[in-house]
């Protein structure tokens, strides 16, 4: 099949309404690894021709096909067409975001207004710095999406983020910034903090390392949390329960630095970490961990293999194999 004809597949389906079982054939066929190059440039045309005003609540429905997507990676080890796929999804535009609706939601309506917002995407194995309009910078951490407007217009400096990021954000008592996630919002004045809040996690996590936040949980069921430097507040998506410690904030951000820090880690976070950071896909025995806590530390010089033979110091009976980027773990 010839890319013009790919394209003029997806902008038909992009276009209209079908029956749920064309849906479901579409889908199919958009997903197989044949064509995969051409449906990715498709996508990415789609992408850059079509309008991005979105809203709000057009974030949050794409926070709910994230989180579908990411279960989709539990099942299929094709990881890297899917990570495309949460590209263009959180990118927002109109048609794709029509279309994914359509696929995750039937039934439901799409409204999409609002003033238009720019989207800053950073990938697996990468880490980059952002400055915003108002003077604040953010670092946003790999298999992250920052959402912003081109220029703070309105009463309150608001940013949608999935996944990482750390926020140095400029003082202006009269205008909040606000962090805007699917579970947690944070509000700040003038402070420096960091929020990791990666589609299927099971916690977002917001810490404080300079001046004052205040984080309110959505929907609101408990009154705000206002932390001070270098308090953590973990809200849990399974029990809806907060719980605020004492970190040391600067090693949690220590990211940004290269370093990868992990204090009482389950084995998943760890190696979506080590995944997000050097760009490969680990596969492993989910049971057999299950239920482990690691604490280890990984300096900026060292590699994947050098992460691994860490571990394998680390944990007892620990093998692995390396074959191009996806590792396998006994």
């Amino acid at each position: 099949m010839h890319g013009k004809e790919i394209q003029n597949i997806i902008r038909l389906f992009f276009g209209k309404r079908f029956s749920k079982d064309a849906q479901l054939r579409f889908r199919y066929w958009l997903r197989m690894e044949e064509n995969r190059d051409e449906k990715e440039d498709a996508l990415r045309e789609i992408w850059e021709t079509s309008p991005s005003d979105v809203s709000e609540q057009t974030w949050n429905r794409l926070a709910e096909m994230q989180d579908r997507i990411a279960e989709t990676q539990k099942v299929t080890l094709r990881r890297t067409w899917v990570r495309t796929w949460m590209k263009y999804a959180a990118v927002a535009a109109i048609w794709v975001l029509t279309v994914f609706a359509a696929l995750y939601f039937p039934g439901r309506e799409v409204e999409i207004v609002s003033p238009k917002l720019t989207e800053f995407y950073v990938p697996y194995g990468d880490q980059q710095e952002v400055l915003l309009s108002d003077g604040s910078s953010v670092w946003v951490n790999a298999g992250s999406v920052l959402i912003y407007p081109s220029e703070f217009t309105a009463a309150t400096r608001t940013v949608f983020l999935s996944g990482e990021a750390c926020f140095k954000v400029a003082k202006n008592p009269d205008k909040p910034f606000i962090v805007s996630t699917k579970y947690l919002d944070v509000q700040a004045l003038g402070t420096v903090f960091s929020v990791n809040a990666y589609p299927g996690a099971t916690e977002t996590i917001a810490t404080l390392e300079e001046g004052c936040i205040q984080v309110d949980t959505k929907p609101s069921t408990a009154p705000a949390s206002v932390l001070k430097p270098n308090e953590q507040l973990i809200y849990s998506h399974l029990t809806h329960q907060i719980a605020i410690n004492t970190v040391d904030a600067e090693q949690v951000s220590a990211w940004k630095d290269g370093y990868l820090i992990f204090k009482n880690a389950s084995f998943e976070d760890l190696i979506a970490t080590l995944e997000r950071k050097y760009n490969v896909t680990i596969n492993y025995n989910a049971e057999k961990y299950k239920g482990r806590t690691y604490y280890v530390k990984f300096n900026p010089d060292e590699s994947i293999e050098d992460a691994l033979l860490i571990l394998k110091h680390l944990i007892e009976d620990f093998r692995y194999r390396i074959t191009g980027k996806t590792i396998s773990i006994n």
